[in-house]
């Protein structure tokens, strides 16, 4: 099948599904026509080179501060509370969490290292990220009874994320919130309500350690006082 035809498919089929079924279907398609590639059936990959299907931006599933605190009152385990607080007070992704150890805490400048040692980070940059009183409490506190280098554990045994995921979604359904809730929800959480209390988008994409800015600027939906105060300057 040419590349054209293909086009002319994509833009048929985005008539009657959606743009994210008409991605995934092309991925599909990608992964077959390379497959063919590699016994010789195919000379390219007439996937490649078809105009990249554009999803609608969403604005990403984040936490109240109420819905927050049912979430840590439908938690009966300290490990599991002390890590959703500590994730949504710092925006440290999921593995980052599970993965973090005592070396990586700097109690006297109250930053947490993630220097790629443990786990690799998205960016494959060395970030610091600061503590703020609530996230240096959990530590704080863990560190008095710490029996693991993981500063995250439950039940003394190191945490591994298809057990949080399964964990957390049993806690999402048991507390009644928005079942699309995930644990990666505590870093957009940490995002939206940064971004709601005035912190620069700048900033932001410092703390989160995004490689660009364009991925932190989906948050700049939720703050609009900005927008207003430049549109009234116009009055004066």
């Amino acid at each position: 099948m040419s590349k054209a035809k293909l086009s002319d498919y994509s833009q048929e089929r985005l008539k009657h599904v959606s743009s994210y079924v008409v991605k995934r279907e092309f991925a599909y398609l990608s992964v077959v026509c390379n497959y063919a590639l590699g016994k010789k059936y195919l000379n390219e990959n007439p996937v490649k080179g078809i105009k990249k299907i554009k999803l609608p931006e969403k604005l990403p599933l984040f936490f109240s501060e109420t819905d927050f605190q049912i979430l840590l009152n439908a938690t009966n385990s300290k490990d599991l509370r002390d890590l959703f607080v500590f994730g949504i007070n710092t925006g440290l992704r999921e593995m980052e969490l599970i993965t973090l150890r005592w070396s990586q805490i700097d109690f006297m400048n109250r930053l947490v290292i993630l220097d790629n040692r443990h786990h690799l980070t998205k960016s494959k940059k060395i970030r610091n990220v600061p503590l703020n009183l609530k996230a240096l409490q959990v530590v704080t506190e863990r560190q008095i009874n710490k029996g693991s280098d993981f500063i995250f554990t439950y039940n003394n045994e190191p945490i591994k994320q298809h057990f949080i995921s399964h964990k957390f979604k049993k806690i999402i359904i048991k507390a009644g919130l928005n079942p699309k809730l995930n644990v990666h929800s505590l870093r957009h959480s940490f995002a939206s309500w940064l971004i709601q209390s005035g912190v620069s988008i700048y900033s932001i994409r410092k703390l989160l350690g995004h490689s660009d800015l364009r991925i932190t600027s989906i948050y700049s939906h939720l703050r609009s006082e900005d927008l207003m105060d430049s549109v009234n300057k116009l009055n004066n």
